[in-house]
């Protein structure tokens, strides 16, 4: 085993006058002679992409008072989950807004999107589909646009830049800059994995072009089954000059409006009338003995890289599913001393408690997911009986447009962030046990079985395109990378 703790680099090697070690990591040369026996190409990214910004473009910074305007999509880094933009993004801007960028900032389909800034983020891509175009980027984000010269499809490429190998060079060259890293122009100099078998090139392009149009059927069957478009976010509340509340109907001594909120509460009526089933507190079902709700840990930085067992965190969870790069991974001792408390089991929910914009995200835990433990912002629910599709039911209910505006209303500002508390509790459902939500039930069942199978193809197809990785070195970050 050969060891980094201190490595030479010679004078004439010095780029740009960078004498930043991980920049120079030899493990990348000697990575790079592999993948070239391998028989891999390695081109330049820069040498892929269409010349100047036609090739690789930042988006744009935008006012805060453009948050919440409208529909149209401002992606920002955490936007981007399993080579997608999620249906669920955090900020809309207007359409005016939109247009008055649109040709400066010129996405395309196929378009890929690269994160510049951030940290565990940067690197991390999504491509652009017929259904993204309408959409503002964030300054923080780069639009790449793949040349037709170079021969290299977009799906190839992007399927490429998702390796462990692409990834580690992605670290070496982002620099910290204030309180966030940066990769800034030196993206351009990342080679890019590409196999010299036609063949193996032509079969990831069909199975990514498979992958899209399976997240996309999965997108159109889950806002089906929700009855949502799975945006719930509600950035601006909408306006009211007053209302009364009797003093007899304050609760704990609660005076945020909000709470209290008369169409709510009308909604929440029409929503029982309609379904014709009946609906329960999390509270009942918790005191009935059919659910358990309880939250995490906090593990402590110090923990973070330890290990490959995921810890999960809030930004963790996207559409219903746990993501495949989660951020941080601890050791198993760190593991045996909180799985009492903090672990999962197949057929948990996970729902964001704290938080802003997440509050109310959920994910279903499947066996795939597991081990892994869960950080203090989350709740963990779990179904205490054997009710074969109650979970996959409940997963359902819990985002519901109106049982996501119950959780806004009892969303309340903590310091800097907010949290739903205990009072996720007073939340009501439709019953997840009832003969109406056996229904629901096979059809979300159906939905994440096909999720596990996509997210397991993203996989495959990225191993297809992995160089041999030389050994760990002693004293250096694993290979693997999140």
């Amino acid at each position: 085993m050969t060891t980094h703790l201190s490595f030479c680099v010679p004078r004439s090697a010095l780029v740009r006058g960078i004498l930043i070690p991980k920049y120079y990591d030899p493990d990348l040369d000697a990575a790079h002679t592999m993948a070239d026996m391998a028989r891999f190409d390695l081109p330049l990214l820069g040498d892929v992409l269409e010349g100047g910004e036609q090739g690789s473009r930042l988006g744009e910074w935008i006012r805060r008072e453009h948050y919440g305007t409208g529909d149209i999509p401002y992606v920002r880094t955490s936007d981007l989950s399993h080579w997608r933009i999620r249906p669920d993004f955090k900020k809309g801007v207007s359409v005016d807004l939109y247009e008055s960028l649109r040709e400066r900032q010129d996405v395309r389909e196929q378009d890929i999107l690269f994160v510049a800034h951030g940290t565990y983020l940067v690197g991390m891509v999504a491509i652009v589909t017929a259904s993204d175009r309408r959409l503002v980027l964030q300054d923080h984000v780069f639009r790449l646009r793949a040349s037709s010269r170079s021969g290299i499809h977009p799906y190839l490429l992007l399927a490429a830049l998702s390796t462990a190998y692409v990834r580690r060079q992605v670290r070496s060259r982002q620099f910290s800059a204030d309180i966030i890293d940066k990769i800034g122009h030196r993206h351009l100099g990342i080679r890019v994995p590409i196999p010299r078998d036609a063949s193996v090139c032509d079969a990831v392009v069909d199975r990514v072009q498979r992958i899209l149009d399976e997240q996309t059927q999965s997108r159109t069957d889950m806002a089906k089954v929700s009855q949502s478009n799975l945006r719930m976010t509600r950035e601006r509340a909408d306006a009211k000059h007053g209302f009364t509340v009797q003093r007899r109907r304050l609760v704990r001594r609660i005076l945020i409006p909000k709470y209290y909120d008369p169409d709510l509460e009308s909604e929440l009526q029409e929503a029982e009338r309609s379904f014709g089933e009946s609906w329960v507190s999390l509270q009942e079902l918790v005191d009935e003995g059919y659910l358990s709700a309880t939250t995490g840990v906090e593990v402590g930085k110090m923990a973070y890289g330890t290990g490959d067992i995921p810890f999960l965190r809030t930004s963790d969870l996207a559409e219903w599913e746990v993501k495949r790069n989660v951020k941080q991974g601890v050791s198993s001792q760190v593991f045996a001393q909180y799985k009492d408390k903090a672990s999962v089991e197949a057929n948990d929910i996970l729902l964001v408690r704290d938080g802003t914009y997440l509050v109310g995200t959920t994910a279903y835990i499947n066996a795939q997911d597991t081990p892994a433990l869960f950080c203090g912002g989350l709740y963990r629910l779990r179904m205490l009986h054997s009710v074969e599709y109650a979970p996959f039911a409940l997963l359902a209910f819990l985002n519901l447009p109106v049982v996501r505006r119950e959780m806004r209303a009892r969303q309340f500002t903590r310091d800097v962030i907010d949290t739903l508390g205990y009072r996720l509790l007073e939340v009501r459902v439709p019953s997840p046990l009832s003969n109406f939500a056996e229904d629901v039930g096979r059809e979300v069942a159906s939905i994440i079985g096909r999720k596990v199978h996509i997210k397991s193809e993203i996989g495959a197809v990225i191993d297809l395109l992995e160089p041999p990785s030389p050994p760990q070195a002693q004293g250096r970050p694993g290979w693997s990378m999140r």
